[in-house]
């Protein structure tokens, strides 16, 4: 057995021991969740022996058990992953600053439309870091409670979306869609503040 099955094999023992709370991780033997780049070498490795590049971006990352939040499993003949019963995970998410500095408040994009939604609310390119904190703490906060859609899954991983609100005086509760990315151990990335 190789360092990296036994690893996994450790691994899968140690969420099993504990009481599902609802929530799934995904896994798939040989595929370590951290660091990136060993994760990413086992993958292209996996990939030269047949292995589906879709289930090893899964690898590692956490789901709410409900059929409309987790990916279906097995994901096709012959699949070699398994979800495991777990506790919800210690969630982090994080919103790359860029997104609002150098995406939603650019010059370069205007003619998008993002930027004077963000506007119309009365947020400019100094909120960036306002913004950024609230996506953050928001996303976090649904995604340990499920309160999120699930996307496509492809070779980078499974995106999800989650609603992102904000009141507004005289309009309200306004909300937008943001699109993010299920990464291992928890995480979860920002891939657009606005989308569609």
């Amino acid at each position: 057995m190789n360092s990296f099955d036994y690893a996994g094999r450790k691994a899968k023992l140690l969420f099993q021991s504990g009481n599902s709370g609802g929530w799934v991780k995904w896994f798939h033997a040989g595929i370590p969740d951290e660091p990136y780049w060993q994760r990413e070498i086992a993958r292209a490795i996996a990939a030269l022996f047949g292995h589906c590049m879709e289930c090893t971006a899964l690898s590692g990352c956490y789901f709410k058990d409900e059929m409309s939040l987790c990916p279906e499993h097995p994901r096709h003949n012959g699949c070699h992953c398994e979800k495991i019963s777990t506790e919800v995970p210690r969630a982090v998410a994080y919103c790359d600053i860029n997104k609002f500095t150098e995406y939603i408040f650019s010059d370069k994009y205007a003619s998008n439309g993002k930027r004077a939604l963000f506007e119309q609310l009365g947020f400019i390119r100094q909120d960036s870091e306002f913004l950024k904190a609230e996506y953050e703490r928001q996303a976090r906060e649904k995604y340990i409670s499920g309160n999120y859609r699930l996307g496509k899954t492809d070779n980078n991983g499974p995106r999800i979306n989650i609603e992102i609100n904000f009141n507004h005086p005289d309009r309200g509760l306004v909300s937008f869609v943001s699109g993010w990315m299920i990464r291992p151990n928890g995480q979860i990335t920002c891939n657009t503040p606005l989308g569609g």
